[in-house]
């Protein structure tokens, strides 16, 4: 290893230590628990992470290499979360090295990495993911060797993945707006998951999966945000004279820095629906909640109500408190839990059963580390139960309190090998008669269609549910080609898009309107500053995205105020261009002249597209998709 590399990794060893609170020479375990360190409860799946060759738990990485991706996971680390996704594309990286080298690892050294490693790499991928998982794998692989080039570890490597990037199906084939729509759960689903809220949901168990699963659907929180709901998540205002509610949560994929309550306001009949099914919910995590007050006044102990530490417990009333019948008390293992006998029968001490319960206690006494040297406690959470509460086999421990896990909620709807889901177990099928299929992530996907088909523009939709990029938004844009004309043609008939065509429209007789709709709506593509209507099948556009230069086939939004905002920040630009082409003609140069047509076109433009809004004839504000001044070819 070279001067560089022990550098890099001692940096990386303190780093790991500060980051972790553990002993800087646990940097150099083939395998890294991290479960401890996650800052929500919820999932207790991935836990380690393993250095060794791909598929394998006992092949170990090279040291040299391992100390140098280990480097790159603690000092480029984004999140716990993603840590073994991109530890596995660097194992599989060396998978691609080892072919190359025919088998030889002793001689590899990170300045031989060259880009026939990356492209066998993305080979290997390819076999393994889908082609999504696999541009995603190779984006993170890419940042890897960036990472070596800056520190002089390898060459700087140029590489292009030849995996797509899979976004925005409906613009390319039939097939794809048909993968893209089979994300959006069906009406047989939804009306099933309905009939199981209101009737089908008897017991506790069902009852708090079922309002957990009215929650997603009025809100389209990720799971991970529902089931860290604080217990005061409700939030009541009024603004505007009008009273408005929403719900406190903490965003899942925020960047950096303490976990910070944002609040998803809902509609009307929304929050009767939230309201009603976290009433729900807290009725029926009561008992829980008490319990978890207990503990958490004595983290490291599981106090037994009515037992002093030391007193002597009879099997039925160990049972009791296990929540078990008296027989199943004789199948634990007695290195677990010790039997004692005397004159007078069996018997167990109390401390020795407490002793027990901790041995059983899993995970934190939180639901989420707030990043801020605070946590959320269980009882300051919404969603907590006793221990085995959803379990189908164990008896309900009333001693222990967990945090509701994601599977227990996942699993009530997604049908499995070993269990049936509710809408097997509630006979609730679709026409065909196969039993209704649906994820939990497939709520937020249909309510953002919900709110893509009424009209909300991308921003907003984006905002509201919690993204930090508008171009994430687009893989919850489930419409069609053919929908989104619908919509657009919608918009002409009431008035609320404006343009030449608009204006034609309606000066033609009414037994004609339909007609020229369909004859002349083939395509249409959202910018910045409108809706364009061209179809780029037939010519290119000879306007070059300056819609507002007398475009016939521009629509302008009645209202809609990121247009506007686009709209004059042009003009504000052109204004200085038509000033300084002005100066330049005055001075005699003939070249200037075009400029200033061209910018007093353009400022005529703008004009009239401002003017939309003073038109009071303008009703409401309809199907405004603007992405970023791009036009969707």
């Amino acid at each position: 290893m070279n001067a560089v590399t022990e550098k890099l990794v001692a940096i990386a060893r303190k780093k790991f230590a500060a980051d972790f609170g553990l002993d800087p020479s646990l940097f150099e375990s083939p395998v890294w628990d991290i479960g401890r360190f996650r800052d929500r409860t919820f999932n207790r799946t991935n836990r380690n992470l393993y250095f060794t060759r791909y598929g394998t738990r006992d092949q170990l990485l090279p040291k040299d290499f391992s100390r140098t991706v280990k480097s790159w996971l603690i000092l480029d680390r984004h999140s716990l979360r993603n840590m073994g996704a991109r530890l596995d594309c660097i194992r599989i990286l060396w998978e691609a090295v080892l072919a190359r080298s025919g088998g030889d690892h002793v001689t590899f050294r990170w300045p031989d990495l060259r880009e026939e490693d990356l492209s066998q790499a993305e080979l290997l991928m390819r076999s393994y993911w889908a082609p999504s998982t696999t541009y995603k794998r190779m984006m993170s692989l890419l940042v890897f060797t960036r990472f070596l080039a800056r520190r002089n570890l390898c060459r700087p490597l140029y590489y292009s993945p030849q995996s797509p990037r899979i976004e925005d199906f409906n613009r390319h084939t039939i097939a794809g707006q048909q993968a893209r729509r089979d994300r959006l759960p069906t009406e047989a689903a939804l009306n099933g998951l309905a009939d199981i809220y209101r009737q089908h949901a008897v017991e506790p168990k069902d009852r708090l999966r079922a309002a957990a699963l009215a929650i997603l659907v009025v809100t389209g929180f990720r799971v991970g945000e529902l089931l860290t709901l604080p217990f005061d998540c409700e939030v009541r205002e009024t603004r505007a004279g009008q009273p408005r509610y929403g719900l406190r949560y903490y965003r899942e994929k925020s960047r950096g820095g303490a976990r910070l309550l944002a609040v998803r306001w809902l509609t009307p009949i929304g929050a009767e629906l939230a309201q009603e099914a976290i009433g729900r919910i807290r009725k029926i995590t009561h008992a829980a909640r008490q319990r978890a007050k207990v503990l958490e006044l004595s983290p490291h102990r599981v106090p037994i109500p009515g037992f002093h530490w030391g007193a002597r417990m009879t099997q039925r009333e160990v049972a009791r408190i296990l929540g078990c019948n008296h027989r199943s008390v004789f199948t634990i293992r007695r290195d677990k839990l010790i039997c004692h006998r005397d004159s007078r029968g069996i018997y167990y001490r109390a401390f020795e059963v407490e002793a027990y319960l901790r041995s059983l206690r899993v995970g934190q006494l939180w639901t989420i580390d707030r990043r801020d040297g605070t946590q959320q406690k269980l009882s300051e959470s919404l969603f907590i139960a006793f221990r085995n509460f959803f379990h189908t086999t164990r008896s309900t421990c009333p001693l222990l309190v967990e945090p509701v896990l994601l599977s227990q909620i996942a699993d009530f709807v997604t049908c499995r090998a070993n269990a049936k889901s509710a809408f097997e177990r509630f006979d609730i099928r679709e026409p065909d008669g196969a039993f209704c299929r649906m994820t939990t992530h497939q709520l937020r996907h249909w309510l953002n269609h919900i709110a893509d088909k009424g009209g909300l523009p991308v921003e907003l939709q984006t905002r509201w549910l919690g993204r930090e990029n508008a171009r994430d938004t687009e893989a919850y844009r489930h419409a069609t080609v053919s929908e989104r004309l619908e919509w657009v043609k919608a918009g002409m008939r009431e008035g609320t898009l404006n343009g030449v065509k608009t204006d034609v429209y309606f000066e033609l007789p009414l037994s004609q309107r339909d007609a020229f709709l369909e004859g002349e709506l083939q395509a249409v593509h959202f910018t910045a500053f409108g809706i364009c209507l061209h179809d780029f099948a037939v010519t290119p556009c000879p306007f070059h995205l300056n819609c507002v230069r007398g475009c016939p086939d521009y629509l302008r939004t009645h209202g809609n105020q990121k247009e506007r905002q686009h709209l004059i920040q042009i003009r504000a630009a052109t204004e200085e261009a038509l000033a300084a082409a002005r100066l330049q003609t005055a001075r005699g140069a003939s070249i200037a002249e075009p400029w200033v047509r061209h910018c007093e076109e353009t400022l005529d433009g703008i004009a009239k597209a401002l003017a939309v809004d003073e038109d009071e004839e303008g009703r409401g504000s309809p199907v405004a998709f603007s992405e970023g001044g791009r036009c969707r070819v």
